[in-house]
Parts: C-alpha cells; structure tokens; sequence
C-alpha cells in the first residue's frame, strides 16, 4: 500500500514540474510571438515614413569599404566622378536625361563652382550628362561610356584616368555600393549625395514608401554584391579604350535646366 501512494506520489510531482516547463515555454513562445508581431507591424508602419529609409541610409553610410593602397587613402580628391542614373524620353521622344541622372549633373554642378575640379562621367548616359554641363558652362569633361552597372562604372573609371581619391556623385542609397565598387578597384571616394527626385516627408505616405523601396532593393544589392558579385561585370580588359571613348547615343541640345 506504501509503494503504491509513493509512486502515486512520484507521478504527481512528475506531472506537476512538466505542467510548469510547459506553462513557462508557452509563456515564452507568447512573449516571442508578442515582440515579433510588434515588431513587424512597427517595421511596415516604418515604411510609410522616413524612418526605415533614413536608417536604412544612415546603416550603409557606416559600412566598411575593402582595403585600398595607402596612395588612394593618403591622397586628396583630384576628381569627381559623376554615375549615370538613367535616361528618359521628352515629350518629342527625344533621349534626356531622367531625373535621377539630371539631380546628379546639377550636384555636380555645384560642386564643380565651389572647387573646379576635373568631371569624370561614368556610363551610357555620359553623352547626355556631359551636354548639360557644357549647357551650363563647364567644360574639359572626362567621359567612359562603356559601363552599364555599377561595377563596370568603377572598373571602367579605373581604366579610362588613373585616380587615387575621388568625390563621388550619386544618390544616398546607391553610394555605398558604389563606393565599396571603386573601392575593390583602388579609388577612395568622398561622398557627395545628390538629391533623389522625391523627397521623405511625414505626412506623404506615398513618397515615403517610394524611398523604402529603394532602400530595401540597395541593401539586396550591396549583399548580392559581397555573397555573389554580378556575372555581367565585365572585365576592364574586355573593354577597349576605343570603347570607352565612344558615346552610344546622339545628344539633341536641349534647354532643360
């Protein structure tokens, strides 16, 4: 009869400490689900505010770039290096500049008034990038005209003028891939960040997810380009000097500003 209330017994105390284990393990599942689903609901409200794109920027601004020589990080800029972002057609179908591309000529611009600098204009929109600043009185310009990518706008540079440290121009999302890019081909750069076309403001919603967008597809980018670099970048040996000399469009002189 004692063996029997004993092992009763035992069995309670058996069933009480795996009711506790349990009760503990579905409280830390709760609270796990709780602060997850906070935090996702937080994370999409954040993308229809500067928020998430600001962090987003001010993260990649503090990335490491890969070692350089000791020239390109003890040496001033001697150039800037303006990256294409594209081109649209006007409404008689002519080629211009888009808005990304046209933002970056006009930081160049202004960067070019308060420190004239030689302007080296990256990618198939060199032509046109170049013809806005002719346009609005800078001249002497530097054009490669082979590149189609990031990578290649580094590779290309790399090839077409023998720099150190350079100031480069694009936008606050793109430049820290690119400048991991020129970076992995011995140029150091300076940032200058030109304007995005649409501007973070709390109360457009709209806009602010047009810049989480762009900040989720650069952070996909930077990553592709450190875990899998892209195929299509070709080599700098590939590319004549003929090739980076030559535009691969006709300009059409236009008033745009």
């Amino acid at each position: 009869m004692w063996s029997k209330q004993s092992w009763s017994n035992r069995l309670w105390r058996h069933y009480l400490r795996s009711a506790e284990r349990m009760i503990k393990l579905f409280r830390i599942i709760n609270v796990t689900f709780l602060l997850g689903a906070t935090t996702v609901i937080l994370v999409l409200i954040s993308l229809f505010t500067p928020l998430f794109s600001q962090a987003v920027v001010y993260i990649l601004a503090h990335l490491p770039l890969p070692k350089m020589p000791p020239v390109a990080m003890s040496s001033p800029p001697t150039a800037y290096v303006v990256l294409g972002g594209g081109l649209t057609n006007d409404n008689n179908n002519q080629i211009i500049l888009n808005r990304y591309s046209l933002n970056r000529a006009r930081a160049a611009a202004t960067a070019y008034h308060d420190l004239p600098l030689p302007i080296v204009l990256s990618g198939a929109e060199a032509p046109w990038l170049g013809q806005w600043l002719i346009e609005h009185g800078i001249d002497g310009l530097i054009s490669e005209n082979a590149s189609m990518n990031t990578c290649e706008n580094a590779r290309f540079t790399a090839k077409r003028i023998p720099l150190h440290h350079v100031y480069l121009i694009t936008d606050s999302y793109h430049m820290a891939r690119a400048r991991r890019q020129f970076a992995l081909n011995g140029i150091n750069s300076t940032a200058i960040n030109a304007p995005l076309p649409v501007i973070r403001d709390w109360m457009e919603p709209a806009q602010n997810l047009s810049h989480s967008r762009r900040a989720v597809y650069e952070v996909a980018a930077y990553l592709r380009d450190v875990i899998r670099p892209q195929a299509n970048c070709r080599q700098a040996k590939e590319v004549t000097s003929q090739q980076l000399l030559t535009p691969r469009g006709k300009v059409a002189k236009t008033a745009d500003d």
